[in-house]
């Protein structure tokens, strides 16, 4: 019997503990599936069995699994063959509403939601509590939802931690006599955001000191270790923090990187300073101080609320929303822990129905007798694809007929399956595609830009009749660097806009925080939407949504004062379309850390979200400067679709034609 795990992060949380308990205590079979492709390598050289979610290896390897096991619902594409069962161990229980909650949750991503839980079996909870707060939020059969306690919580008190501190940061931090742990939450996701995004300082908070938070540190002998969410470690990747020498980063790679769990470390700290964290909840167990930092309280409850009326009771420690008061609250923490004790022990009993540390077997035994329900029933999303022409059909004008196109983004046709191919090898053929995948290439979840089917991409590099053709980018540019400002799209506001096809390469977390810190400024995404619409685009009055055709684009880009590329993973490895399209325009782009595009004076490549604000204030400068238009529409010209086509010609019929 095979158990195949999956956790966000990677190799963590209650999936993790239960692995460890099944992998010590019973003959099956583990493996797991993870998302980055670095941790896939480095858990090959652990020798745990595992493949890459969403690729080929990936999906072999979920059909084996009798039991799949996850901790959220990130992992939305997975396939389910008949008889496995699939279970959802829930990452955390703490006070925070999401969800269903809210009665202004978009339809499509309700939908969504609601296609991912269809599939889920079984849910393990923490408490009976959760049992219906939790089914209840996400719209979840009850009958499903099992009390057994959270596995990761198991090693809270019988981990000794210490080891795993020195072994990460080194022998010094044992130097210190007192020990705080910060894990604030993140303030939004891709369906809805709460109180403040993008900061200055870690803590958010205006009157923050940096001096003063040193000294403080320094005359308790206290260290300083802070986890932001996972999400926040990639939105504010590369920026630093003002804080001080007795300060450390505790982020998921260095946790992976060493075999460690946050949940191991959590006896090492005197004091949690957290907000609305469940986090606070795990640390709980060890009946220690809190302190509460919520100095956006009022926005959180309006935007976002909680799972609990009164909810004072549920947080049972010092709550500040001052930097002073929060070193008053610390301070009181270390010389009087005992204060709030008595509230803890009634949270505790009231939110914990297990205190032990055999969560996780109660979780096996849950999952290995669980029979089912007699009914099932069944949802189908509707999916619209983009009708923006793709790069082969933008080349076809101009390439000679003796070569037929197959275009990569569209499912293949009767006549050019690999068959029919090669049983006519004097036909040439140019197989079109903005993508050269490797080994790791996700099945699901396609870019506009991507391979439609993967398995024929494989088959079609060994046709020798067949050249592939990668194309990375290009613009019909008489079309786009012909138009002038359209009075259509004008208006009072600067505008900061992305115009092309709407995908999942979208960075939501940059576009959230560009939103926040230009409230001032109007921010658009124009075009039109390639799969489900994106619930990101809710939730700021100044982000707009307007649909657009091709023949439009021209019109709409010359509308804005600056384009964006906010692309995030592997999609900053490429050159869009829309690259092109802006510069001829003659727009200044504003880009992710996109080290493909070819360089020109209107673009602003950034390594972090903070670099991408700095680059728009300065690209808000210089919208005039026609210089950087001029520059701009010289190298577009040179990706004219024409010029591209002639290049192949002059190229032949090669193999892997590379522009």
């Amino acid at each position: 019997m095979l158990f195949v795990f999956m956790s966000q992060p990677d190799f963590a949380c209650n999936p993790h503990a239960l692995w460890e308990y099944v992998k010590d205590n019973t003959n099956h079979e583990t493996a797991w599936l993870v998302k980055r492709d670095k941790k896939y390598y480095e858990l090959l050289r652990r020798g745990v069995r595992c493949a890459v979610y969403d690729t080929v290896e990936g999906n072999a390897l979920l059909k084996e699994a009798d039991y799949v096991i996850m901790n959220s619902y990130t992992f939305e594409r997975l396939p389910k063959r008949a008889n496995q069962i699939f279970v959802n161990l829930w990452h955390g229980s703490g006070i925070k509403a999401h969800d269903f909650y809210n009665h202004d949750m978009d339809p499509e991503y309700a939908k969504k939601l609601a296609k991912f839980f269809d599939k889920i079996d079984l849910m393990c909870v923490h408490s009976l509590d959760d049992r219906f707060k939790l089914s209840a939020q996400l719209r979840y059969d009850l009958r499903k939802c099992y009390v057994t306690g959270q596995a990761r919580l198991d090693s809270v008190k019988k981990v000794q931690g210490y080891e795993k501190m020195e072994k990460m940061f080194g022998s010094r931090i044992r130097n210190y006599k007192r020990y705080i742990f910060f894990a604030p939450s993140f303030r939004a996701n891709s369906s809805s955001h709460s109180g403040t995004i993008f900061s200055d300082n870690l803590f958010r908070l205006k009157d923050y000191e940096k001096e003063g938070f040193a000294d403080f540190l320094k005359e308790n002998q206290a260290a300083f270790i802070y986890k932001l969410h996972p999400i926040e470690q990639t939105a504010f990747s590369g920026r630093e923090f003002s804080l001080g020498p007795d300060c450390f980063e505790l982020t998921d790679d260095l946790l992976f990187e060493n075999d460690t769990r946050y949940c191991d470390l959590l006896n090492v700290f005197d004091v949690m300073v957290s907000d609305y964290s469940s986090i606070a909840y795990d640390y709980l167990l060890l009946n220690r101080p809190i302190v509460y930092l919520i100095p956006d309280y009022e926005e959180y409850v309006s935007e976002r609320g909680f799972v609990f009326h009164n909810i004072d009771m549920f947080m049972p420690g010092e709550k500040v929303r001052y930097f002073k008061d929060m070193l008053s609250a610390l301070e009181e923490a270390f010389n009087n822990p005992e204060k709030y004790e008595k509230e803890r022990e009634s949270v505790l009993a009231y939110r914990f129905d297990f205190m032990d540390d055999q969560s996780s077997r109660r979780c096996y035994e849950t999952i290995i007798n669980y029979r089912g329900l007699p009914e099932k029933e069944e949802t189908a999303e509707e999916i619209t694809l983009s009708r923006y022409p793709s790069s082969a059909e933008l080349l076809k004008k101009h390439v000679p007929e003796t070569y037929e196109i197959i275009d990569s983004t569209k499912p293949v046709s009767k006549e050019q399956q690999l068959e029919a191919i090669c049983k006519n090898p004097a036909q040439r053929y140019l197989y079109i595609t903005e993508e050269i995948p490797g080994k790791l290439r996700r099945l699901t979840g396609r870019s506009s830009a991507e391979i439609e089917d993967i398995a024929y991409y494989y088959g079609i590099t060994e046709c020798a009749n067949v050249a592939v053709c990668n194309i990375t980018g290009g613009v019909d540019y008489p079309m786009f660097s012909s138009y002038s400002h359209s009075a259509k799209y004008m208006g009072g506001r600067k505008r900061i806009g992305f115009a092309g096809v709407i995908d999942n390469r979208i960075y939501f977390a940059m576009v959230q925080c560009i939103c926040e810190v230009f409230s001032d400024c109007d921010v658009i995404f124009a075009g039109e939407v390639f799969g489900t619409y994106p619930v990101w685009m809710h939730g700021f009055d100044n982000l707009h949504y307007i649909p657009v055709s091709y023949e439009e684009l021209p019109s709409m880009i010359q509308s804005l004062d600056i384009g964006i590329l906010p692309f995030f993973g592997r999609h900053a490895d490429t050159v869009p379309k829309e690259y092109f399209q802006y510069l001829a325009c003659g727009k200044q782009v504003v880009a992710s850390d996109m080290d493909r595009l070819p360089d020109s004076p209107a673009l602003y490549r950034s390594a972090s979200v903070d670099e991408a604000i700095q680059n728009i204030r300065i690209a808000l400068t210089r919208t005039e400067d026609e210089g950087i238009k001029k520059c701009a529409k010289s190298l577009a010209s040179g990706y004219d679709w024409k010029k591209i086509a002639q290049e192949l010609q002059k190229k032949r019929f090669m193999a892997d034609t590379l522009l």
